[in-house]
């Protein structure tokens, strides 16, 4: 009987993703001040508008397919267009149209996948091949639109990291987490959920029976709130690593 399953997040916990917005939003930012100059807010209030505006389409309706957008491609490119129609109705300003599609094409820049394989997080290989080694099950389950996860699990298999099974969902839940238990077969004996977010990757799976991993990260999700979730952290069923390698560190005791 395999021992352990170990089920990964990627973005911000196997592959860097969260600074993949940052030059984006900052050409926006000078985009909108460079049209409309004095009508622009301070530019701090620009990127804040950003951050507000994005987080609430998340659950916004794309009229394009009638679903939230959640973590699709559509949302940031289009939240950055929003803030410029924002800002120009609170000026009391037209919005161009040639500036909308200007960033809505800076927008996509955040999906460069030419940055993937440089954005594999340090010691990623490392520990999953160790995993592996051990005799684990290592899966991934990630969220976000598909057409961009496979770009970066495409990245990941260039860099030689591979897995026993690979899960693609818009939003995770407890069964996605229960769906790779069932995959397992001899089952494993111990299950861990290993990700940078404790609401997405961690809190759901101790809902069916998992260990937690978490490795915090700072992404726009939970800007400012970082005490405050670790504070909540049930630290009976998750442990808090600094790293990656603190699960081969710590391999003995989970």
């Amino acid at each position: 009987m395999t021992e352990k399953l170990f089920v990964f997040d990627l973005d911000d916990t196997l592959i860097d993703n969260v600074h993949d917005y940052a030059q984006p939003i900052l050409d926006a930012t000078s985009l909108i001040v460079e049209e409309l100059r004095s009508k622009a807010p301070h530019v701090t209030r620009i990127i804040n508008l950003e951050q507000e505006i994005d987080s609430r389409r998340v659950k916004e309706i794309n009229p394009q397919t009638g679903k939230p957008f959640l973590f699709s491609m559509d949302r940031f490119p289009g939240s950055l267009v929003e803030v410029y129609r924002y800002i120009c109705k609170q000026a009391k300003i037209n919005p161009k149209a040639q500036t909308e599609e200007r960033l809505f094409a800076i927008g996509l820049k955040a999906f460069d996948e030419q940055r993937y394989g440089s954005n594999i997080i340090l010691g990623a290989k490392t520990i999953v091949d160790f995993l592996r080694n051990q005799g684990d099950v290592v899966v991934l389950l990630t969220k976000g639109d598909k057409s961009v996860q496979r770009k970066k699990i495409m990245a990941l298999g260039s860099a030689h990291i591979n897995f026993d099974n690979i899960c693609v969902v818009e939003t995770k839940n407890f069964k996605h987490f229960q769906q790779m238990t069932n995959f397992c077969f001899p089952p494993c004996q111990k299950w861990f959920s290993v990700g940078n977010s404790y609401e997405s990757d961690i809190a759901p799976a101790l809902e069916v029976g998992y260990k937690g991993i978490l490795i915090p990260v700072e992404t726009w999700e939970v800007i400012g709130k970082m005490e405050e979730i670790l504070a909540k952290v049930d630290r009976e069923k998750c442990f808090v690593f600094g790293d990656l390698f603190e699960i081969t560190e710590k391999y003995e005791m989970l």
